[in-house]
Order: C-alpha cells, then sequence, then structure tokens
C-alpha cells in the first residue's frame, strides 16, 4: 500500500485525532507531496494511523492517516488482520506477521526495542520487494 502525505501539519487532522492526543501545534517530518509505503495500519482509540518510515529516519513510525491520502490500495500478500476486543486503545492491527499476531511486537516497536526493529527491517524489506 502507498500513501501520499497531503500535510504534515496537526492542524489539519479531525477532531477525532485531536481528541485522541494528536496535538493541533504538532508537526510531522514528512514531506508533503512524497509517496510513502505503508508497513502496517492500527486502529488506535478509534482513529486509524500508517506505519511508515519518515524523510529524516530509518525507523519506523505510526502517522495519522489523515496526513495522507491512498495512491495504491494494494496490501502486501503476506499481511495478516488481529482484532484486540479487549483493549481500551488499540482495537485492530493490519500487517506482517508478528505486528498483527503478536501484541507485544507494536509495543516494541514504538519503544524501538532492537529485535522488534530487526524484525521490523526484515519486514519492510520484504513488502519492498514486492
Amino acid at each position: 500500500m502507498r500513501v501520499k502525505c497531503i500535510s504534515n501539519s496537526g492542524n489539519t487532522l479531525s477532531e477525532k485525532y485531536i481528541i485522541n492526543g494528536e496535538l493541533p501545534t504538532a508537526e510531522y517530518p514528512l514531506s508533503v507531496g512524497n509517496e510513502y509505503t505503508v508497513y502496517g495500519i492500527s486502529q488506535w482509540k478509534n482513529v486509524i494511523y500508517y506505519l511508515t518510515i519518515n524523510k529524516y529516519n530509518t525507523l519506523p513510525s505510526w502517522y495519522p492517516a489523515d496526513l495522507f491520502e491512498i495512491t495504491d490500495n494494494l496490501l502486501p500478500i503476506e499481511w495478516y488482520y488481529n482484532c484486540f476486543k479487549n483493549s481500551e486503545t488499540l482495537s485492530a492491527i493490519w500487517g506482517y506477521s508478528e505486528l498483527a499476531l503478536i501484541e507485544k511486537h507494536y509495543e516494541d516497536l514504538i519503544e524501538r526495542n532492537d529485535n522488534a526493529i530487526k524484525i521490523f527491517l526484515k519486514r519492510k524489506s520484504e513488502i519492498d520487494n514486492y
């Protein structure tokens, strides 16, 4: 899946993101007009986030879907889905196997755990070569 950045400013986010804690004053390290590969999708507190890599980093981060428009809807063949009915925050996730099937991997990726990053980079390479 590919998306094009249409905004890198929190002041363009819809109210549902602001209610969930995103700041209208936030500036995201994304380049407007650039396309990004999506490596995961999460539904967190009823809003959608995309896992991608910003222009300054080789590490993944979650960004509000409102900052993008979809340019290629095709999902990688090896993607999985999981629903977290008992979670108050993470409702659902789509992505590579570890991301979707091992809840701790999601947390470890956010915390920049070395093993989680290693797994991500392996899956990123596979997705990029798809």
